[in-house]
């Protein structure tokens, strides 16, 4: 078979093949995730082609068990709140004296004391600032904890999202390369056919295209668990949540990962100041404090004021007077014990964390900063020049310069750095959303635009123009 005529069966093949691939394969287009690399804007399709990392983050954030479960604990401290800052009530008191017993004559000489008087307790105007404070300082570390929830939450489910959306680019992979075997060994099958091939090249491209699709099989098991640990974010299948098998995500919303990174010292001065974590345990500590200073005040208790009349022999007098209790016994020194152990444990809790945090941000830091660095690299041509690789070596199997190894050699590597360059794109972007959180910023807030000195631009691949 002449060259001109081998190169025109061999290109009928792959673009059959390419045609006949599954749909499935198409949830993710390549044009799609290299303009995205690029940091190009891409027009949004209309129709429904996945769900968005907004969507998603909007259900991650409001419908969340865990999320449900922090607001509640809110509440709850904002009835405790509440309580705190109550008064005492007062107490009434009726009371009759040397009155006759029932069925009894009044002893001669007596006459009925009739006394009616109330009894303000005030020992609540000393101990209820210390409540307030403690009440106070609570509601805080909730409100904290619950925005600390939501941004684990919404981290969790941009994890999810970006292990969908590398399952899908490497399932679009194997696939390509499934097909691209396939119509290799049809065009071997043809040669073969005309006596101009070896029949050991058709077995070895056969044994290859099982191994191919045996690599689909399990790049399609990998995107199923990706799903499923992508649903509980979308609720709980009774508010339009998708099948396991209808789940696709859609990367067209999500902005480009910024080039560059502001020095570490400007994450670490976020993070101490607003990292919710880090207020809930200062608000634990505060609070803990707080209960030692009421645990003083419980030394004396049960004061109170009393105030009323009393009528005798149709005489009414006033009645006045305090009750005080003599602090002779001491009551409260477990009390106090346990107040200053608890504080001491929460200051401690609380210098543990910040050293916490600061690991955090530096180890995010150094992530996001090696990824930003390997992608702009990969930015550069990456993609082309393992499409010209191929190309190249395709071509020179047709002439007969190259070998069949050659060429199953530089499909794997062409499928391999597909996987590669995606990996890496989403890992950087998710490193960033992860550095965001750390430092106590919103995750989907602080996805950095792309500077205005960004690498160069991929060129188009072959297969986007099929």
């Amino acid at each position: 078979m002449r060259p001109w005529l081998q190169s025109s069966v061999l290109a009928g093949f792959l673009l059959a093949s390419w045609g006949a691939m599954p749909l499935r394969a198409q949830a993710l287009p390549a044009h799609t995730l290299h303009a995205l690399a690029r940091g190009d804007s891409v027009p949004v399709k209309t129709g429904r082609t996945g769900w968005t990392l907004a969507e998603i983050l909007r259900r991650a954030a409001t419908g969340h068990p865990l999320v449900e479960a922090a607001s509640g604990r809110v509440a709850a401290a904002r009835g405790n709140r509440t309580s705190a800052a109550a008064f005492d009530n007062p107490l009434l008191t009726y009371q009759i004296e040397n009155g006759p017993f029932f069925g009894a004559a009044r002893s001669p000489g007596t006459s009925t004391e009739t006394s009616f008087f109330a009894t303000l307790p005030i020992e609540g105007l000393y101990q209820r600032w210390p409540r307030i404070r403690r009440a106070d300082e609570a509601l805080l570390a909730a409100r904290s904890e619950l925005v600390s929830t939501q941004r684990t939450v919404v981290l969790d489910a941009t994890r999810a999202f970006y292990r969908v959306a590398l399952a899908q680019a490497s399932v679009v992979a194997a696939l390509e390369i499934e097909a691209r075997l396939e119509a290799l060994a049809a065009y071997n099958q043809s040669r073969l056919t005309e006596g101009v091939a070896a029949e050991g090249d058709l077995i070895r491209i056969q044994v290859e295209v099982a191994r191919a699709a045996t690599s689909t099989a399990l790049e399609e098991v990998e995107l199923a668990r990706a799903r499923a640990a992508l649903l509980p974010f979308l609720g709980d299948g009774t508010t339009g949540r998708p099948s396991l098998d209808s789940l696709s995500v859609n990367v067209e919303d999500v902005a480009p990962a910024a080039d560059t990174l502001p020095p570490l010292e400007r994450f670490v001065a976020l993070a101490r100041g607003g990292r919710p974590d880090l207020q809930a345990a200062r608000a634990r500590a505060a609070a803990a404090n707080a209960e030692v200073s009421f645990q003083r005040t419980l030394l004396i208790r049960q004061v109170g004021l009393v105030f009323g009349t009393k009528r005798l022999s149709g005489v009414n007098t006033m009645i006045a007077g305090v009750t005080l209790p003599l602090p002779i016994f001491e009551q409260n020194g477990g009390g106090r014990a346990v107040a200053a152990g608890e504080r001491t444990t929460a200051e401690a809790e609380l210098a543990w964390s910040e050293r916490l945090a600061i690991a955090d941000v530096e180890a995010s830091y150094r992530s996001a900063e090696i990824l930003t660095r390997q992608a702009a690299r990969l930015r550069n041509g990456f993609l082309a020049r393992a499409d010209e690789s191929r190309r190249i070596t395709v071509a020179a199997y047709e002439e007969g310069a190259a070998s069949l190894l050659q060429v199953l050699d530089v499909s794997r590597a062409w499928a391999d750095a597909q996987v590669l360059y995606y990996r890496t794109l989403f890992a950087q972007r998710q490193s960033q959303l992860e550095l965001n959180v750390a430092a106590g910023m919103e995750p989907d807030a602080a996805t950095p635009a792309p500077s205005a000195g960004a690498s160069g631009v991929e060129p188009s691949h072959s297969g986007e123009s099929r």
